[in-house]
């Protein structure tokens, strides 16, 4: 069962990847949270599939390209752990971030029910392994 959620949050990050909103919703519980790096800074949370949607929107609005190559996949049952580099490329400023970050799933009858970015892997870890 817990193999089956490394293989969803493996075909959200490409879903994501290619910007396709609708399989991030079809992987994406209806009663989700989404916890990205903006809605961190921005003290906020996108909720729900429509959160989903908004989500990429967002990104999209912010980020010339924004990709996330996950490096690494830890099954922890209900829960997965993932570090990854993240290259992106604002938009505007042309700033260009190439990083590694840590992100942690948690995932409900099949699907992605919540989302946390970490910018540093081990504070990753560390909140996976609450």
């Amino acid at each position: 069962m817990s193999q089956r959620n490394v293989e969803v949050v493996r075909r959200g990050f490409d879903a994501f990847n290619r910007r396709d909103v609708e399989e991030l919703v079809t992987l994406s519980h209806p009663d989700c949270e989404w916890h990205p790096f903006r809605a961190q800074l921005e003290g906020s949370v996108y909720r729900g599939h429509e959160g989903v949607r908004r989500f990429v929107s967002d990104m999209d609005d912010d980020w010339a390209s924004f990709e996330i190559h996950p490096r690494e996949l830890h099954d922890l049952g209900e829960r997965v752990l993932a570090t990854g580099q993240v290259q992106a490329l604002a938009r505007g400023s042309g700033v260009a971030v190439d990083n590694l970050g840590g992100f942690v799933f948690e995932l409900r009858d099949g699907r992605i029910a919540r989302l946390v970015s970490h910018s540093d892997p081990e504070a990753a870890r560390a909140a996976a392994a609450q």
